[in-house]
């Protein structure tokens, strides 16, 4: 089976698709949003020219990721982490377990510019590709978009699985963990960074 490589689009295609064989993606979440700090952190694999940003909670580093030294100034200079966050983690089943991404669900208003003119009134009429995209589903008024920023990457080995029949549970569990005091992380592994 090939690698999830940190820089490819996972494409998950049902069937019938052109996409290839469907291999289920399992995608949890926070129910409340957290406090997480980001800062540079020291690695040597970090290659030159870019940036080691480390993820805190707590004050104890629970994800790591290669960025430009632009992006993490960005971050930080938009004060995107000020207040708490939900966090996000998705998972497929991979040699040599589970390999999962662990997302900063960011809110997605922090990232849009404010208009300078005000919205036409024949706006209202005209659907948006965001409503139409839930199809006959809408999305709930009280629930805000959310923007996924990749923290880091995270390996549980098929030895180490504690629901192997079940990938959800699988999911929620690598989740309990990098947010647990008292659980090691001996399952993380900075697999970003080693790709690099």
């Amino acid at each position: 089976m090939e690698p999830w490589s940190p820089d490819e689009e996972y494409e998950n295609t049902g069937p019938g698709g052109n996409g290839g064989p469907t291999t289920p993606v399992a995608f949890v979440s926070t129910q409340q949003s957290i406090q997480l700090n980001v800062n540079e952190v020291e690695d040597d694999r970090t290659p030159e020219g870019m940036v080691c940003m480390g993820t805190f909670f707590r004050r104890r580093l629970i994800a790591r990721s290669i960025v430009a030294p632009e992006a993490l100034k960005e971050l930080q200079s938009q004060q995107l982490f000020s207040g708490p966050v939900r966090l996000g983690l998705a998972a497929v089943e991979q040699d040599p377990g589970l390999q999962c991404r662990l997302y900063a669900l960011l809110p997605a208003s922090q990232f849009q510019e404010e208009e300078e003119e005000p919205e036409e009134p024949w706006k209202a009429s005209v659907p948006r590709f965001e409503d139409a995209s839930y199809g006959e589903q809408r999305k709930p008024e009280n629930e805000e978009e959310v923007v996924p920023l990749l923290l880091g990457h995270i390996v549980r080995f098929k030895r180490d699985r504690r629901h192997p029949d079940d990938l959800a549970a699988e999911a929620a569990d690598v989740l309990r963990a990098v947010l647990s005091d008292d659980r090691p992380l001996t399952n993380v592994i900075d697999k970003i960074l080693e790709d690099l």
